[in-house]
Parts: structure tokens; sequence; C-alpha cells
């Protein structure tokens, strides 16, 4: 006779599981989105709610699932968490989620830009915010990266689908005007 229990733990990895893979799934989702809005020829302000709506969306569930970046033995460096400098040496995870995590700050910088008596406070935020763009095809990359290795596929597959990547997003881009 067997009985099978499932325990709260059981429970939560498991759900940990179908989150990680919902996750990964709104990855990739923001990832083909400019080749279809390129194909079906989406409005670029329909395209860019949805890629926004997406990323938000990703971002907060990756902040959820994996939490921030940790250097060894200090839970809080604020030149880190708070400008996005690491001046640590860093784990591959914790590079990755880092660069991440520095889109994440930018993105608040971006809205703390729109509040009229905080947009000051968008200065602490002023690295991740210049660099933003580096930052995305970095964490884009790393991304791509892992998931290829996961596959089986070469790594270095992945800057192939990153400038495929760049290429429709700047023809939806153009498209536009």
């Amino acid at each position: 006779m067997s009985s099978t229990t499932f325990s709260l733990t059981q429970c939560i990895l498991l759900a940990k599981t179908y989150l990680i893979r919902i996750n990964r799934l709104l990855a990739w989702a923001m990832v083909i989105a400019p080749v279809l809005q390129f194909f079906i020829q989406a409005r670029l302000e329909h395209a860019l709610l949805l890629d926004f709506g997406l990323l938000v969306t990703h971002g907060i569930l990756s902040l959820m699932l994996f939490g921030l970046p940790k250097v060894k033995q200090k839970k809080f460096v604020f030149i880190m968490h708070v400008m996005g400098i690491d001046l640590h040496p860093l784990s591959p995870r914790h590079d990755f989620l880092m660069s991440g995590y520095r889109l994440a700050l930018g993105v608040f910088a971006c809205f703390l830009l729109f509040i009229p008596n905080l947009r000051w406070l968008a200065l602490l935020f002023f690295y991740p915010l210049m660099a933003m763009m580096v930052f995305f095809i970095q964490h884009l990359y790393g991304a791509i990266a892992y998931a290829f290795a996961r596959w089986g596929i070469k790594r270095t597959h992945a800057g192939r689908i990153v400038c495929i990547y760049l290429f429709f997003f700047i023809c939806n881009l153009l498209h536009a005007l």
C-alpha cells in the first residue's frame, strides 16, 4: 500500500518550478515580440506598452523568485543595491542578477522623473539610467546564453539572437517615424 502525501514544501517547490517556467516564457515573449510586431506592423505605442508590461511582469517575478544580487557576507550594499555599481566581485549568477537589477533601477529612475517633487531622487540612479541600454543588451545576451547552455546549444549563438532582436526593435522604431 503506497500513500503519497503532498507536503507544503513540495507544493512550494512545485509552484516555484512553474513560476520559473512562466518567467522564462515571459522572457522569450519579450525576445520574440519585436519580430512579431514588425511582421504584423503593430503601432509603436501599442507595441511599447506590451513590451513594457512584459518587462515589468518579468522583472517583478524575477525579484520574487531570485531576490536581489548579493555579495558574500553582506546583505545590503548601498552603492550596489541603490546606485547599481558593483565594486565587489560577484559570482556569475549574481553578476547576471545584477544586470537585470540595474534594469529595474533604471526603470524606477524613469518613474521618478515623472514625479515632480521626487525628480531629484533620480540622481541616485544616474548610472543605471544612463547605461540602461548597455545593461539591457548585457542581460539579454546572458539570459539567452544561459538558456542555450541548458538546451545544449553553443552559447556563442546568443549574440546572433541579440542582433536579430536589436534589428527588429530598431526596424519597429524606424517604421513608426
